[in-house]
């Protein structure tokens, strides 16, 4: 059938009615039965991937129990998918689509909840929880850190997830006492980098490395040493740290930082790696690692980190 538009145009003395003919619409039919059936071959391949899931939750189940949560196994997946769309869909698009389906896949075979604290101004944690673990996952607001840190510890949640420390906050300080340090850090948050809010997860797990990683130090120093001339070391070391967070106490001062590389849960043996900073350190420790996450464009290298600023010391 053809369709026309029409009106009346007017002018100074007087008024033409115009009609003019309109192109026919597009037949869509084909297109949307097509649609139709990728959407029953995606649906029929995630029932497959599903029952797979299931056979491995049901080969496990004699085994000791734990999360079943695999940071490493997971960003190898996301990696090698982004690298295979080739641009073809947006990384953010993937990513988080795949999250779902990992997310799901870990609920089936053991529990899984969050401790969120996601404080005034840093709301945002809230939804790269959400992201990260999976929409359906039960999940928490912590009025605190340290509250969602202990349900994590205490089992009531198998995550905490909170906002990079700022200023004057301590929070992070805990994870070297008990019960605190039966955790460690497995994520930072996006895992797709934006340039905006980031978080760190915690759980209690042992990390695995996935090739291209990120580990969390807490270092203390006391005297000579200034945080430029610590990071300045890390640097020289090709470590290319993330300062996060310091706290100055009783004449010796913490420092929460992010190096490059896979280092063990509790490793302490950072000087050998570090000859500029034997003698310097009162402690050294690893408290988590966790894969590099994705530059915004996608590509398979870790986010660069921006070099750290020395005109502020």
């Amino acid at each position: 059938m053809e369709l026309y538009a029409s009106g009346t145009r007017r002018y100074l003395g007087g008024a033409v009615r115009f009609r003019i003919p309109m192109p026919a619409e597009p037949d869509l039919a084909p297109f949307r039965a097509e649609i139709d059936r990728i959407d029953d071959r995606i649906l029929d391949l995630l029932v497959e991937r599903f029952a797979v899931v299931a056979r491995i939750a049901a080969a496990k189940a004699g085994q000791r129990g734990g999360l079943a949560l695999r940071p490493a196994r997971e960003a190898a997946i996301l990696r090698r998918l982004v690298a295979r769309a080739d641009g073809r869909i947006p990384t953010g698009t993937l990513v988080r689509t795949w999250r779902e389906l990992l997310a799901a896949s870990t609920r089936l075979q053991t529990p899984l909840a969050l401790a969120v604290w996601a404080p005034a101004g840093r709301e945002r944690v809230w939804d790269l929880a959400r992201d990260q673990f999976g929409s359906a996952t039960p999940a928490e607001r912590a009025t605190d850190p340290r509250r969602a840190l202990r349900r994590v510890a205490s089992g009531e949640a198998q995550i905490a997830v909170l906002p990079l420390p700022e200023e004057g906050e301590d929070w992070w300080t805990d994870l070297l006492e008990p019960p605190g340090d039966a955790l460690c850090a497995i994520g930072r948050l996006p895992f797709v980098a934006e340039g905006g809010c980031e978080a760190l997860a915690f759980a209690a797990l042992d990390p695995e490395p996935s090739g291209d990683d990120r580990s969390l130090f807490v270092l203390e120093t006391e005297g000579a040493i200034s945080r430029a001339g610590l990071l300045l070391a890390l640097e020289q070391a090709r470590l290319f740290p993330r300062p996060l967070a310091s706290l100055a106490r009783d004449g010796r001062t913490r420092h929460l930082v992010e190096l490059s590389g896979w280092f063990a849960r509790g490793e302490q043996r950072l000087e050998a790696r570090v000859p500029a900073l034997r003698g310097q350190l009162l402690r050294a420790l690893a408290i988590g690692a966790y894969p590099s996450p994705l530059s915004g464009e996608g590509a398979g290298a870790g986010a660069q980190m921006p070099p750290f600023a020395l005109a502020s010391e």
